[in-house]
């Protein structure tokens, strides 16, 4: 009797019980842990009857079995008969107090997620992951991070909590196995499943793509198959640890739901998931890693023209109309001092309100992220007041424009022509419809301006931004020529290229005054593609744009020089035209005059 009670004990003790004496009375009886031996966190039943039986449950670890003293093929029928009922017994006394813990626990949980406050952007876990606060947590009062463990149903069944030092904890007696916590993502992308939070941060931050994390290596199985069951249509990633859980429990996973594995490799950096990828090699690692298994997965697509013609693809319309569609990448060069800041910050403003700058409107208000490169802040802040104030912006229209300006940076620009450069931006780009970059000079400094082949990184962003329905606008120099400074293949992926210029007759008292010229515009005809003069004009504290055509300007400077006595050669030579112009001009002033007396 005591030998087998002896070996009683050194079973649950393997399995990380603790129990202060063994009732063997073929009760459930509930015990420390080896982990919490002030906590009942463990259970045993004991039967001595031949054959002698042990349960066990570990909640902590979610360990439990059976244990019989005699080998199957030693008992007799009877014995044999007694030892399955037995086994039914216990299975079913686990369950119950299991369900019952659960509740208990699910209950609790409800209570302190309830009186738990908002996330702190800041909060020390999220800054050393650099990752975002994310919807859908919260923290507790001693400044834990809570992340809701959510059924099948989306009801609350647990929660765990991370530590400002990192620590994790899961609620005692909280049910892990089939739970989940989602971090939203796009409609119609595709969805990833991870083990942790700052995985899934990452991942998502990455890709825009919905993320359910499974809490361990050993859910992933269960939370692959109920995401398949759900979107069945969806391509959906498994993305595992580098560890010898991650890979093997990632393998089952992916065998038995038919879906792919990714693992994380590293070139320059070392860690074991997606968060370590994205903080030694940056965001547009784990990017590049996870959409070159989603290829590998699905292939690249080619329709047949059959195929292309019959699909109903949205039309893109407009952010700022005629000019920047959505998901456009737009260029606007100028030479030094002709006002191009002013004007950059008038679309973005005209953009995030809804407004109107120059000739061009907004149809819908549109979160837009301006990122100065050079400007001082109390240049910036001064100029951009005295936009808002002259273009009339709703209040509400303003916290749809942020502003990243270097003075107020704890570190230098980022180098947008880097990997490190876009990785560092990229957490700001969630919800973002429109980035102004001003200026190419200072915010892309890597490679010489006039290869082509120094500009590949950044065009390859770009056109990542445009896939990811992100609208860009670049900000310029113009060179010598008065052509956009640079390699000339900066302007291949552009709709729209926006050239400013200084007009003949300009004095520097007038400040910024200039034509506006489109020297290419995809898709913008007729009178929407005529250059104009656009003149900032102060009124008190505001500025406010006056914009004339460029032929009511022409007039203005004919009629001028004929009421000086000019002859219609010295005319053609003072305005840089053509006698022929110079006459279609006059006959224009003349129907003008003619029509006003």
């Amino acid at each position: 009797m005591n030998d087998l009670m002896q070996t009683f004990r050194e079973v649950l003790v393997q399995h990380g019980l603790v129990p202060e004496e063994i009732l063997a009375d073929g009760e459930l009886h509930r015990c420390p842990t080896e982990n919490r031996p002030h906590k009942r966190n463990g259970a045993y039943i004991a039967h001595l009857d031949t054959p002698a039986t042990l349960g066990w449950c570990n909640w902590e670890t979610g360990d439990q079995g059976t244990f019989c003293a005699e080998e199957k093929p030693t008992l007799s029928p009877a014995e044999l008969s007694a030892w399955q009922q037995r086994q039914q017994s216990l299975r079913r006394q686990r369950e119950e107090e299991c369900a019952k813990r659960h509740a208990e626990a699910a209950h609790r949980a409800k209570q302190e997620w309830e009186a738990a406050r908002a996330c702190d952007s800041g909060h020390p876990y999220l800054l050393r992951k650099g990752i975002t606060q994310l919807p859908g947590i919260r923290q507790s009062q001693n400044g834990a991070l809570l992340i809701p463990v959510l059924d099948a149903a989306s009801r609350l069944q647990s929660l765990q909590r991370i530590y400002p030092d990192g620590t994790k904890r899961f609620l005692v007696g909280g049910k892990v196995q089939g739970g989940r916590f989602t971090i939203p993502g796009s409609q119609g992308k595709p969805i990833a499943i991870c083990e942790g939070l700052a995985t899934g941060a990452s991942i998502h931050m990455a890709t825009g793509w919905a993320v359910d994390v499974a809490f361990s290596a050993h859910n992933l199985s269960t939370i692959a198959r109920l995401v398949k069951e759900r979107f069945p249509d969806r391509a959906i990633l498994i993305c595992g640890d580098a560890d010898e859980a991650g890979r093997k429990k990632g393998e089952e996973a992916a065998r038995a739901t038919n879906l792919t594995l990714v693992i994380p490799t590293f070139t320059t950096g070392s860690g074991t998931d997606f968060n370590d990828l994205h903080q030694s090699e940056g965001i547009e690692a784990v990017r590049s890693q996870l959409e070159a298994a989603l290829i590998k997965r699905q292939g690249l697509v080619a329709l047949d023209m059959s195929e292309f013609l019959s699909m109903k693809i949205p039309d893109r319309g407009y952010l700022l109309s005629p000019i920047l569609p959505v998901q456009g990448i737009g260029i606007l060069y100028a030479p030094r001092g002709v006002g191009k800041t002013f004007a950059a910050l008038s679309v973005a403003v005209a953009v995030a309100s809804g407004g109107a700058v120059f000739n061009w409107r907004a149809p819908l208000p549109k979160k837009t992220l301006y990122v100065d490169g050079e400007m001082p802040a109390t240049s910036m802040q001064s100029r951009l007041s005295s936009l808002v104030g002259g273009m009339a912006i709703p209040p509400q229209a303003l916290k749809n424009l942020s502003l990243i300006t270097p003075d107020l940076q704890p570190c230098a620009m980022p180098d947008l022509s880097t990997p490190n450069g876009q990785s560092m931006i990229e957490p700001l780009l969630k919800g973002v419809d429109m980035i102004v970059l001003d200026n190419i000079a200072t915010l892309c400094r890597t490679g010489k301006e006039n290869e082509s082949q120094s500009w590949q990184a950044m065009q390859a962003w770009l056109l990542d931004l445009r896939r990811r329905g992100i609208t860009v606008l670049l900000v310029h120099h113009a060179g010598k020529s008065g052509d956009q400074r640079g390699t000339s293949a900066k302007e291949d992926i552009m709709d729209t290229v926006i050239s400013l210029r200084r007009p003949k007759e300009y004095a520097m008292a007038e400040g910024a005054r200039f034509e506006v010229h489109l020297t290419k515009a995809r898709g913008i005809l007729g009178d929407d593609a005529k250059p104009f003069e656009a003149n900032l004009i102060t009124e008190g504290s505001a500025l406010h744009w006056q914009v004339r055509e460029i032929e009511d300007v022409e007039l203005d400077e004919l009629k001028r020089l004929l009421e000086y006595g000019y002859s219609i050669r010295d005319c053609a030579e003072e305005m840089g035209k053509s006698k022929g112009a110079i006459q279609r001009l006059k006959k224009r002033l003349e129907a003008c005059a003619k029509k006003a007396g």
